[in-house]
């Protein structure tokens, strides 16, 4: 369709071009040339639509039918302008894929131009970001990612990343689009690390601070809230699963300084809440997840994933992403969150066998997606 679109597109110019206006006038003739400009916008470029399930699955199915379907104007959905789109990702190790000094050979480097189009295609305003590396060859990966992001999609985009810890090490970062949202205010919340004692050593013991912004729509009068990307301690054991309780028993100290300028909070990331090692512990810390979120200040609902996974591991989903948000924030549309990603595809049935390309080219985690009203309503 799209190839059928330019033909028709270089029909026109050839036409208009070799077509002359001839304008008789008392002073004689005057000949008009039609610019090259004006005959393609004499053709409707392709219009924006909502991808239909058969079009998701193609958008994770390689990064040549992920760039068909967004040059045929397919999206996750349609771009609004009173809406708000935020989510999480965990990269796996972006950009190496896999530990630079451990390299997997059943994982490939991150397809930067498949993770471009896949941007694109899910219309994200703000997306929380775990793991990626801070070294210059992730440096250079994210300058390549910000000036495709302004290629396709004509807007000004940037990514801030957390400062601490080694430069490979996971580190937290956010990627925004700045024609949409800014971010300000931007610093590392050490009480969301367990093992930190203080703000002079954020990511004390080699795990993740909170990473904190404060979002402003570009759209006046739009949203405005507080944004907190977490990434907790991995591990299906008992002193992993101890980590991250003491780290969600901390949200309403870190969360505390920001609660006078605006109640609206979400909380979003890689909370990595695989239990201590048995279907039942991990089912009992989602469970003790929501029931403490509920109780730390302001008070926050985690939003259920459909499909409920995130993140595939010896060919079972299971859920590690997580969103919370505010209870009393009154700019959230649903309370519940919505997963794309090969995970989607796979509708959080078991995968049998060799696992899809996204997962080995992208990422083992899904992207978990909300959107919010993009208007003021406190």
């Amino acid at each position: 369709m799209y190839r059928q679109r330019m033909q028709e597109i270089v029909m026109r110019v050839c036409s208009l071009v070799l077509s002359l206006i001839v304008v008789a006038t008392l002073a004689g003739t005057a000949v008009v040339l039609v610019s090259v400009a004006e005959a393609f916008e004499a053709v409707p470029h392709p219009a924006f639509h909502q991808s239909s399930s058969q079009e998701e699955a193609l958008v994770w199915k390689s990064s040549t039918h992920c760039e068909r379907v967004v040059k045929d104007g397919g999206r996750m959905v349609v771009p609004k302008r009173d809406t708000l789109r935020v989510g999480t990702w965990n990269i796996r190790w972006f950009p190496f894929g896999s530990p630079p000094n451990r390299p997997d050979r059943s994982m490939a480097p991150t397809d930067l131009v498949w993770l471009t189009c896949t941007l694109v295609w899910m219309q994200t305003d703000i997306l929380v970001v775990q793991e990626s590396l801070t070294t210059s060859k992730a440096q250079a990966a994210w300058d390549r990612v910000l000036t495709a992001l302004e290629r396709q999609t004509g807007d000004s985009w940037q990514w801030a990343v957390q400062p601490c810890g080694r430069p490979e090490g996971h580190h937290m970062g956010v990627l925004w689009n700045a024609s949409r949202v800014t971010l300000s205010a931007m610093q590392s919340l050490w009480h969301l690390n367990s093992r930190a004692k203080s703000a002079q050593n954020p990511c004390e013991g080699g795990l993740r601070p909170g990473h904190y912004a404060r979002v402003q729509s570009t759209h006046q009068p739009g949203a405005d809230f507080h944004l907190i990307g977490l990434h907790l301690k991995s591990g299906p054991t008992v002193s992993a699963l101890g980590a991250r309780h003491a780290a969600i028993n901390r949200i309403d100290t870190a969360v505390a300084p920001f609660l006078k300028e605006d109640q609206d909070v979400m909380i979003l990331g890689d909370f990595n809440t695989m239990g201590a090692g048995d279907h039942h512990s991990q089912r009992s810390e989602l469970k003790y997840l929501r029931r403490m979120v509920a109780k730390e200040a302001p008070g926050f609902d985690d939003l259920f994933p459909k499909p409920r996974c995130s993140h595939y591991f010896r060919g079972r989903g299971d859920w590690l992403d997580h969103v919370l948000v505010a209870k009393d924030m009154a700019e959230i549309r649903t309370r519940s969150a919505r997963v794309t990603g090969y995970c989607a595809v796979a509708g959080c049935r078991r995968i049998k066998g060799e696992y899809p390309p996204a997962y080995q080219r992208l990422s083992d985690h899904c992207p978990v997606i909300i959107e919010i009203d993009n208007r003021d309503k406190d």
